[in-house]
């Protein structure tokens, strides 16, 4: 691998760190254990595994990476009292490596559109729960209703105001 090629392959790593990073951000935001630096280290990974494959010539490392982050994932989820917890971090992981994959083989305009789209999909966790009936307001429905309102001086149990 010359250096030309090398350093393409350190753009692709930056790239898919960044787009990595983006996702995981949201992820550190609501305080779930796989956040930034995990996104942004199996984004850059299967950028990297990808890119030295497109090099090298080896057809298996894509699905190689697939199960790999099956492995990965198959560890975050775990059931507690009853309950499944953890299928969107691993769901998550699993699309962080998609992106890397695709930056690694240049599809570029691809991983520059999923990667806002799994944040989206991400943020969309109110309106989830709205739907469901596990949230009896959505919170920019709120401020909608109550102009001028904060959500800091409202009380989380009953959504009334605290002066």
């Amino acid at each position: 691998m010359d250096a030309g090629q090398q350093a393409e392959l350190v753009g692709k790593l930056l790239l898919a760190a960044f787009c990595g990073a983006f996702i995981g951000w949201q992820r550190d935001r609501r305080q779930y254990p796989a956040g930034l630096r995990t996104m942004a280290l199996v984004a850059a990974g299967a950028a990297m595994f990808t890119g030295i494959n497109e090099t090298y010539g080896t057809d298996r490392v894509a699905a190689n990476i697939v199960t790999g982050i099956g492995f990965l994932g198959a560890g975050i989820i775990f059931r507690e009292s009853g309950t499944v917890r953890g299928i969107t971090t691993a769901a998550t992981v699993w699309s962080v490596a998609a992106i890397g994959v695709a930056i690694g083989v240049e599809l570029y305009l691809v991983a520059l559109v999923a990667t806002p789209m799994v944040f989206l999909i991400l943020a969309m966790r109110p309106l989830s729960e709205y739907l469901s009936g596990r949230r009896q307001e959505l919170p920019f429905l709120n401020h909608l209703r109550h102009p001028g309102s904060s959500a800091d001086l409202e009380d989380e149990g009953t959504g009334r105001r605290e002066d």
